[in-house]
């Protein structure tokens, strides 16, 4: 793997999840880093081992992010990007549009605020179900004596004839 690809790894998993402003200052840390640790005369695979896998590397940087308050700009698409070469100019790259495919989001539930706020919402919908089955039965309930009685009569009358 090369330094180019690393970054446009790491660019891709973090396009439309944090702010460009995240994504171009995390581009620049790591390009310099990943520079000077080959100038020690270390190769990429070995930088990278170290540091983890672009896609984990940008899963600390999202969540990091989340923690903060901090939201991706949205859209995921068309994102410029700048780095610097091991020479000090710049390098540009980008995705073309086509090419994106939208993030999906999902809900994490492994925090604990979650499982409470699920229990919670789980809680309300059996109170809400059993609330308007006793209304139905309650309702029920003051036509069923009355209702006891004509069927009662209706009966008698009918075993009367017999």
């Amino acid at each position: 793997m090369s330094k180019e690809e690393y970054l446009r790894g790491l660019e891709e998993a973090l396009s439309g999840e944090v702010p460009a402003s995240v994504i171009r200052d995390n581009l620049n840390y790591y390009s310099s880093y990943i520079a000077q640790e080959m100038a020690k005369g270390r190769t990429v695979d070995e930088i990278a081992d170290e540091i983890g896998e672009p896609y984990i590397v940008a899963r600390t940087i999202i969540d990091s992010c989340e923690a903060a308050g901090e939201t991706g700009d949205g859209d995921g698409y068309g994102s410029y990007q700048e780095a610097y070469t091991d020479s000090g100019s710049r390098e540009s790259y980008g995705r073309e549009e086509q090419n994106r495919s939208p993030h999906i989001h999902y809900i994490d539930l492994s925090k604990w605020y979650w499982k409470l706020l699920l229990i919670l919402v789980v809680i309300f919908v059996c109170t809400a179900v059993f609330q308007v089955v006793g209304g139905i039965f309650y309702l029920l309930m003051r036509f069923a004596g009355p209702l006891c009685i004509i069927f009662l009569l209706i009966w008698l009358v009918r075993n009367m004839r017999r």
